[in-house]
């Protein structure tokens, strides 16, 4: 016997409130979805590392924000490239996907970016699903490390170069004190003299390369500071030239001083200011040849005191002369003396002198060599 209409009734009155609760289950699901998904895409947009994912021919599937910062590319232009179109390897003839380290490892890889970019990546990997499933997936997370590996090599070039500097005049005080002690009394007044002067000149480089690296230090802690005062500029150059002196003599070099009469007194710390000096001329000697002729000479502009230290080495080219009193930066044209400096003297120079308000700069020398310049304040009439 077939079911009656009254029969039929409840249940089609029972199934629609379950319709309504499995579409509203359904709504709710979606928009949890939804939300989830929005903070995933947030999430990555956070992330500074770049994700890349690729399929098992090579071909980039996804491409993070990051990948897009890193790399310069935008996601929609690369997704189904391969990843050796993206990234071009600079140390190696072996595509990029070669050089993929295998999952769980890390690789330092140098790549060619986007318009030629250069950039050290540190790459880690993994696979999303086992290579036999026959749709395996690598993983890319990419950082780039460039910055960080340049300070490693700026710390390499710093410790390398503080070891020599300290070495030359160490071993030459040791040889100076070990001839002293064993021959002092068979030598005459004038070898006396000598060793001393050397003696002398050894402790004056260990004095001036100590001063710069704890004055690079305090400008890279934000610790250097300059306490100004009324100064006369002529005393401060005098100790200055008094420090220099033995080690223009050791070369035989001459230094002349031209400076206007009744020159105002500058606003400045002197001790910074004579570091300053001495800075500059030990590289005009350091770079100029034996028995050359250094100059000293100052100018008045209104309200400032324009310095300029010159010497006849081998000059500043014009593309090296922005980098120059940066740290670690040194001249690369040949000089006859053979000394080797580490490249903190020019950028303590700039550093005293910005301190002051001043600027710092260099020219060429008419008739050769460079003049290395610099302005300091005047004291301003009451």
């Amino acid at each position: 016997m077939s079911p009656s209409i009254d029969d039929a009734g409840p249940k089609q009155d029972q199934i629609a409130p379950d319709l309504e609760t499995v579409q509203a289950d359904l709504k709710r699901t979606l928009v949890e979805l939804r939300q989830e998904k929005a903070w995933t895409d947030h999430l990555l947009d956070a992330v500074v590392e770049g994700i890349v994912t690729l399929d098992r021919h090579g071909r980039i599937t996804f491409f993070s924000p990051g990948a897009e910062r890193i790399t310069g590319w935008a996601r929609d232009q690369v997704i189904g490239w391969t990843c050796d179109q993206v990234f071009h390897s600079l140390e190696s003839d072996a595509p990029f996907s070669q050089l993929i380290p295998p999952p769980g490892q890390r690789a330092k890889v140098a790549v060619e970016l986007r318009d030629g970019r250069q950039a050290i990546l540190a790459i880690t990997g993994a696979r999303l699903l086992p290579p036999e499933s026959g749709a395996a997936r690598v993983a890319l997370v990419f950082r780039d490390i460039s910055e960080e590996e340049a300070v490693h090599r700026l710390m390499g070039h710093l410790i390398a170069n503080v070891a020599h500097e300290f070495r030359t005049p160490l071993s030459a005080l040791a040889a100076s004190i070990e001839l002293l002690l064993e021959q002092s009394p068979d030598l005459s007044a004038a070898e006396l003299h000598m060793l001393l002067r050397s003696l002398h000149l050894g402790i004056l480089n260990l004095q001036a390369l100590v001063d710069n690296l704890l004055e690079s230090a305090s400008i890279e802690t934000g610790h250097f500071r300059v306490h100004p005062r009324p100064c006369q500029l002529d005393t401060i150059m005098a100790e200055a030239v008094r420090l220099i002196k033995p080690l223009l003599d050791r070369h035989g070099q001459c230094l002349a001083v031209d400076l206007p009469a009744n020159l105002p007194l500058v606003q400045v710390d002197p001790r910074r200011i004579e570091q300053v000096m001495v800075n500059l001329l030990s590289n005009a000697s350091k770079y100029g040849p034996d028995d050359a002729e250094i100059t000293v000479s100052a100018a008045i502009t209104a309200d400032w005191i324009w310095v300029t230290v010159s010497d006849r080495g081998p000059g500043v080219s014009p593309g090296g002369r922005d980098s120059l009193f940066r740290r670690f930066v040194r001249l690369d044209a040949n000089h006859n003396n053979g000394q080797v400096g580490m490249g903190l003297g020019l950028s303590v120079v700039k550093a005293v002198v910005t301190a002051h308000g001043g600027q710092v700069g260099v020219a060429d020398r008419p008739g050769g060599g460079s003049s290395f310049w610099f302005t300091l304040p005047t004291v301003s009439e009451p």
